[in-house]
């Protein structure tokens, strides 16, 4: 069976207006840059996702500027809602999108919604924990990739930490007895990070506007260039996976 290529993008900060900025970025220029890249280099993907805070200002517009933009790829695309996010407006964009389980080959990816309404840290709500716990009961012979927007562990920037996902123990506990996770995805951190969570290899992803300086006290900005992950899922349940980084600093 083919290898099941999977793009992530995260944390685009998309403004309705086509002259705003977030942090004195023009994140619709950084975006058009990278889905340029992927457009040249990656059409062979099965699927793009699109791991949070696709919004800044939370707006309808923003979403269909967003919903404009990927559209023009022509392969599937899934959005994740990030704590700058409106569900509700996501799905009038495009209800298509927001899916919590995709099926690939011998792989299935489900999506998790980790956002707390008016709170910048991520939480699971019991309905999240089990339609995790469904998907692997009901597919243990499927190779599973996990992704939601916030981060597991402590990144060491007091200022990001105070919105991590505040119940990852909970997360720990429910994937302690199923062998067939192989990886966890994320954005929100806006830098490349790999580490360990519940033996599993998890992977933060750039974000296509501003970069935050890592381990960073207070609030910091980074010189590095917008990005976007490449995962490759074999039918054997190995991950491979890179960063690629896209345009200027």
């Amino acid at each position: 069976m083919k290898t099941i290529k999977v793009l992530q993008i995260t944390d685009t900060h998309l403004l309705a207006d086509p002259g705003g900025r977030h942090k004195d970025v023009d994140t619709a220029a950084t975006l058009e840059r990278v889905l340029a890249v992927i457009e040249r280099d990656h059409q062979n993907a099965d699927c793009l996702l699109v791991t949070g805070d696709l919004s800044q200002d939370e707006t309808q517009g923003s979403y269909h500027r967003l919903d404009a933009l990927l559209s023009a790829l022509g392969m599937p695309c899934y959005w994740l809602a990030g704590n700058h996010d409106q569900p509700e407006l996501m799905a009038a964009a495009n209800p298509a999108a927001l899916q919590t389980q995709l099926m690939l080959g011998n792989w299935q990816v489900l999506l998790l919604n980790s956002r707390v309404d008016g709170e910048p840290h991520g939480y699971l709500d019991d309905a999240q924990l089990q339609m995790l716990t469904t998907g692997l009961q009901q597919n243990p012979d499927k190779h599973t990739l996990l992704a939601l927007h916030h981060h597991l562990v402590p990144v060491n920037s007091p200022w990001m930490d105070c919105s991590i996902l505040r119940n990852a123990d909970q997360l720990a506990r429910v994937l302690a007895p199923h062998s067939n996770v192989r990886g966890i995805i994320h954005g929100h951190v806006h830098q490349a990070r790999e580490y360990t969570f519940a033996d599993l290899p998890v992977m933060a992803t750039p974000s296509t506007s501003v970069q935050f300086a890592p381990g960073s006290e207070e609030f910091q900005v980074d010189s590095l260039m917008p990005g976007f992950r490449i995962l490759k899922l074999h039918d054997d349940g190995r991950l491979e996976s890179e960063v690629v980084r896209v345009g200027e600093p």
